[in-house]
């Protein structure tokens, strides 16, 4: 088995996706499913910074976890709905989002994915890869630099997408950070701070989007007042988000 630092530590979250993956259902915790998808998330942002020869890895982690896309954005919505505030509303998408659960996370997508995740803990450990700490810092910082820039040079008009791309790229710096952080090797805290700031801005943007998408295409199923009243609630909502960063971004 290897020792490589980088090696053990992807064995940890790629054996936390395994452990938390069977106890994930409509009824769990929404907790559950978002752990699940962060441990896999990091496992792939890490094997893409460190070893991007290793797209084979990366393309088995993210067939697992794209079906949970889905799941998580109607999480992340029916967390944000007052029940009270839209009583038919909520009872609707929550019918919705527990049918969803059944639908994607079948036995069989979960006896495979966990059959899949062993076979990629194996093959992993099978490697004779050693990453010198130098080496791993150095990377890592390269690319904070470079995602820093490419904040810095966004232009304040920039769109959903390219927004979207530049909170990927914080989320690659945040988990190499958290990484050198966790096993020793860097922690200088102020720019992990920066990245998770910087992270959180742009997922609420990004989560105030997709919420949008999820009530467009759900208000044309469903007649309901409420539906319309919550969409034009959070359509104001997401204009104004966009409108800040647009402002920061002009700073």
């Amino acid at each position: 088995m290897s020792t490589d630092v980088l090696v053990k530590y992807l064995n940890y979250y790629l054996r936390t996706a395994q452990f938390i993956l069977p106890t994930i259902t409509e009824k769990s915790d929404p907790e559950n499913l978002h752990k699940f998808r962060v441990a896999l998330r990091r496992s792939r942002s890490l094997l893409q910074l460190y070893q991007p020869e290793f797209s084979a890895f990366q393309d088995i982690i993210k067939s697992i976890f794209k079906p949970s896309n889905t799941l998580r954005e109607l999480d992340v919505l029916l967390l944000s709905v007052i029940p009270n505030d839209y009583p038919h509303l909520y009872q609707k998408l929550q019918r919705y989002r527990d049918k969803q659960y059944k639908k994607i996370l079948t036995k069989t997508y979960i006896s495979r994915s966990m059959m899949v995740l062993e076979k990629l803990i194996e093959e992993l450990n099978r490697t004779d890869i050693i990453h010198a700490d130098r080496i791993l810092i150095k990377k890592a910082l390269k690319y904070y630099k470079g995602t820093e820039r490419s904040y810095k040079e966004l232009a304040p008009e920039a769109t959903p997408k390219e927004l979207h791309k530049l909170r990927i790229e914080f989320k690659m710096v945040r988990y190499s950070l958290d990484f050198l952080n966790t096993s020793g090797l860097y922690r200088k805290i102020d720019k992990l701070t920066y990245a998770k700031r910087q992270q959180d801005q742009l997922g609420a943007l990004q989560d105030a989007h997709n919420q949008l998408m999820i009530l467009k295409q759900f208000c044309k199923k469903c007649s309901l007042n409420e539906c319309r009243d919550l969409y034009k609630k959070r359509n104001k909502e997401y204009k104004a988000l966009l409108k800040s960063t647009s402002t920061n971004l002009s700073e």
